[in-house]
């Protein structure tokens, strides 16, 4: 687990923040500057960084429901839940840890989505860039995340 002062807690969980994951949501949103203009750059970083840690966040309840105790580093690229079993898991345990994640952040990105009005038809036009952000930082990268390879969850629930 890390080691130094939180910065801040969420939901009892320490929450580690590094300077590299602030300068990678700055990069998002200069790389994405161009396609969606700065404001809607800025709202998919800012929903990146929301929905990383909401992924975690997720981790780590399901963590803490087995008796581990667990901490949330965001680093750079990256979140993840630390945490340390008071017992040994059973594989279906460590299972719902790693799927917990990636099924917040799909579910939650899911309601935000169809709440702001975003299309439910194939294949998706229209979308504001608001839509798109939620889109692409919600179910989308949940779903990514949930490739059967290391170091994704879907790749951890393999193990």
């Amino acid at each position: 687990m890390a080691s130094p002062t939180p910065a801040f807690r969420l939901l009892g969980f320490p929450v580690h923040v590094g300077t590299g994951f602030w300068m990678f949501m700055a990069l998002i949103a200069f790389v994405y500057a161009n396609t969606l203009g700065w404001d809607g750059a800025i709202t998919l970083a800012g929903l990146i960084a929301g929905f990383t840690l909401l992924h975690e966040l997720g981790h780590a309840v399901a963590a803490r429901a087995t008796g581990a105790k667990a901490e949330i580093p965001l680093a750079f690229m990256a979140g993840y839940a630390s945490f340390v079993p008071t017992r040994t898991l059973t594989r279906w345990e460590r299972v719902a840890i790693s799927f917990a994640g990636p099924g917040v952040q799909i579910l939650a990105g899911s309601v935000l989505y169809v709440v702001l009005g975003g299309p439910l038809e194939w294949p998706i036009r229209g979308l504001t860039t608001t839509q798109f952000a939620v889109l692409w930082a919600g179910p989308m990268i949940g779903l990514f995340n949930l490739i059967p390879i290391l170091p994704f969850d879907g790749g951890n629930s393999l193990e």
